[in-house]
């Protein structure tokens, strides 16, 4: 038994479903059903009743659940004492962030945190995606929020939000709906970010899915910033393909138009990216919290 065992036990316990739970957790469904039976196995004995509506706490279980909240409020108390104990405790957060995320929502959230926590300074560093996780493996972030990477050995990954892939382009783009063709869209002028951006990474997968790769694109130019992207698509240079996030202003504004590919769709997920034996000052965990937990997550 572990304290991410009696986090599983929690939101299981909490949500009265085990599917409810592997979701707001970022788990499989079987992978939370053998974390309870590994539970159950142990203390020999049923944790939870099944029943079609879910399942609720055994006597047991309840007995269980109140001193799994006792250990998890004992760990962070300890957590906290050993910061103040060994002279841990730091209020400066450093943050890395790729281009988007980092430039659209992130600024605004750590408005929000520093309203709380007046006293934390945060610095933010902004980077491709690329980059922010070579920052993360050398430490020299204390966590980096980026798009998904494939699985790397010794990182962490928690859920921040999710997001898609557009195509924007000028107003007077004839589209005459907000959907285009393949063909169409590999006949489109592209002014495209640079290789190791997270937006180059995810567009190359979905090519690839679909047969294509980035030679089967009409690129005219890279830019590595959001901004100078913007400008050249409004100038029409051409299009680009960009997360929605970074031009929702602009198309709520007018300025620009989102298209999608038809049968193309591409998702985008962010998520904080954490070195497994870093450590994290209380400020720091209680940041990522901000972030990611389901009940105070605040992103703008």
């Amino acid at each position: 038994m572990d304290t991410h065992q009696l986090r599983i036990f929690i939101a299981v316990s909490k949500f009265q479903s085990i599917s409810k739970a592997a979701k707001v957790m970022h788990l499989s469904q079987p992978a939370v059903s053998t974390h309870i039976k590994n539970l159950e196995e142990y203390y020999r004995g049923p944790l939870f009743e099944r029943t079609q509506q879910g399942v609720s706490l055994t006597k047991a279980g309840h007995v269980f659940y109140n001193y799994a909240q006792r250990f998890l409020a004992l760990e962070e108390e300890m957590n906290q004492q050993l910061e103040i104990t060994m002279q841990h405790e730091n209020n400066q957060i450093i943050v890395g962030a790729s281009t988007t995320i980092g430039n659209v929502s992130l600024p605004c959230s750590i408005y929000l945190f520093k309203e709380e926590y007046p006293e934390v300074n945060i610095r933010l560093e902004i980077a491709n995606a690329e980059e922010i996780l070579r920052k993360v493996k050398d430490e020299q972030v204390d966590f980096g929020v980026a798009e998904l990477f494939p699985e790397a050995p010794g990182i962490s990954t928690h859920h921040v939000t999710s997001d898609e892939l557009v195509l924007i382009v000028p107003p007077s783009h004839p589209a005459e709906s907000d959907k285009i063709t393949l063909e169409e869209f590999l006949n489109q002028p592209l002014i495209m970010r640079e290789a190791g951006s997270g937006t180059h990474k995810v567009l190359t997968q979905f090519l690839e899915t679909q047969g294509y790769t980035f030679k089967d694109l009409k690129i005219i130019t890279e830019m590595n910033t959001i901004d100078s992207i913007k400008s050249a698509v409004q100038a029409g240079m051409g299009g680009a393909v960009v997360p929605r996030l970074s031009v929702k202003k602009e198309i709520y504004q007018g300025s620009l138009k989102a298209l999608t590919v038809e049968n193309m769709n591409m998702p985008v997920n962010y998520n904080i990216l954490k070195l497994n034996n870093h450590y994290l000052s209380s400020k720091t965990r209680q940041l990522i919290k901000f972030l990611t937990d389901p009940e105070e997550r605040f992103l703008c």
